[in-house]
């Protein structure tokens, strides 16, 4: 298996593995009292961490099979990334009508966040530089790339 391929598999597993921790964590955690707020905010989280693994195993796919990205594969991703803005705006709207309490608030808050970056990485930007994840060299010298989703998009566009 080339580098690549391996690269892509290896994403697509260790974004599914990070959700499956994510939500074991998220159950068993006795920190997090689980209030509507925060419940609401961890699975937008989840729902964008899904899209990211179910996103490079399609890659992954589309190399192994040596073939280009499918048009309703393409303007599915265009909709998620329509849907997943609206769904973020209104979460930001909703988590503090209906928060329980502040710990509720601020873990929605944190959850969110953590979402909104996600999706940002997967849908707009690659926030992601160098081998450790993160490499405020790289990006300062390249600037913001578009994510892999993003130039998918805006190829078939």
């Amino acid at each position: 298996m080339n580098k690549l391929k391996k690269r892509l598999l290896n994403l697509s597993i260790g974004e599914f593995a990070a959700t499956c921790v994510f939500i074991y964590i998220y159950i068993s955690s006795s920190l997090i009292t689980i209030g509507i707020a925060n419940l609401i905010a961890f699975l937008y989280l989840v729902f964008i961490l899904i899209q990211g693994s179910i996103y490079w195993f399609y890659k992954y796919r589309l190399i192994v099979k040596k073939e280009q990205p499918n048009p309703k594969a393409v303007k599915l991703l265009s909709n998620l990334r329509k849907l997943n803005m609206v769904i973020a705006l209104a979460i930001i709207l909703t988590i503090p009508i209906i928060k329980s309490n502040y710990k509720d608030l601020l873990i929605a808050i944190g959850l969110v966040l953590f979402g909104i970056i996600e999706y940002i990485n997967y849908y707009w930007y690659q926030l992601s530089y160098g081998a450790s994840g993160f490499n405020i060299k790289i990006l300062l010298d390249k600037g913001l790339q578009k994510s892999s989703i993003a130039k998918t998009i805006d190829k078939k566009s």
